[in-house]
C-alpha cells in the first residue's frame, strides 16, 4: 500500500485493534475489530481494518507503508468513567 505507488488521492487510514485477549479488558481492541468486520458493511476502500493483538512490531512495520492516519483501538486505565471514549 505504499503511498508513492497509489493513484488514489484520498487519504489512507489504518484502523488497528490492539491488546492481549488473555488479559481481561485488554482484549478490547481486537474484539472491536472483530465486531466491525462481522457487521458486513464494508469500510471505505482507502481504510484497512486489522486485529494486531499483541503484534506491535507488525503494526510498526505496516505503518511504514505510508498511511495518512491511524485509528488505534485499545483500552487504557484512566480517571474517567468506565467506557468513556478518549481521543488522544
Amino acid at each position: 500500500m505504499n503511498r508513492n505507488k497509489r493513484s488514489d488521492p484520498r487519504p489512507t487510514i489504518l484502523v488497528a485493534g490492539v491488546g492481549n485477549i488473555f488479559l481481561t479488558d485488554d482484549g478490547f481492541g481486537p474484539e472491536v475489530v472483530r465486531h466491525i468486520a462481522a457487521q458486513g458493511e464494508p469500510l471505505p476502500a482507502q481504510a484497512r481494518l486489522v486485529d494486531y493483538g499483541i503484534r506491535g512490531m507488525h503494526l510498526a512495520y505496516d505503518l511504514l507503508d505510508g498511511y495518512d492516519a491511524l485509528v488505534l483501538i485499545d483500552a487504557r486505565p484512566g480517571a474517567g468513567a468506565d467506557g468513556e471514549l478518549v481521543v488522544l
